[in-house]
């Protein structure tokens, strides 16, 4: 039986600018693909719409707050998670931060739920959304 979820991006978090050091920020943009079921609903985002964020990777000012919905329509039994990010070159081809990808399976209500970094540690393995460029956090609620 299908259920209605939503998947809001909460933040992300830029742990190296991929920058020279001198430059203190860099011009970052994000996308997310969300695709419900095998051969059922994709939707696709882009942060932001048109143009860059300017981010830091000092501690004080490397979180960007977003909480832009990425996802919402009905799930049966399979939800895939897809998070990517660039950081804007203009000389060169732009750098790729790690790729984010996450897959549910079973209820949907079984998902509900915030999901970021330090809080699925197990066994020494590194958090999925710890990558070693960038930090995500991300919510499924039911709608």
């Amino acid at each position: 039986m299908a259920e209605r979820i939503r998947v809001v991006l909460r933040w992300v978090q830029i742990l190296d600018n991929l920058e020279p050091f001198y430059k203190e920020r860099g011009e970052f943009r994000f996308f997310a693909r969300v695709s419900s079921d095998e051969g059922g609903r994709t939707q696709e985002s882009r942060f932001p719409p048109e143009g860059h964020y300017e981010i830091s990777d000092h501690p004080a000012w490397n979180k960007l707050n977003l909480d832009q919905v990425i996802f919402e329509g009905e799930v049966e039994n399979a939800l895939t998670v897809e998070l990517r990010g660039e950081e804007l070159d203009f000389a060169s081809a732009n750098d790729q931060l790690d790729l984010y990808h996450r897959e549910f399976s079973g209820p949907p209500s079984s998902w509900l739920g915030d999901y970021g970094p330090g809080d699925e540690i197990e066994g020494g393995r590194k958090d999925p959304e710890d990558m070693s460029n960038w930090r995500v956090r991300y919510s499924i609620q039911a709608s």
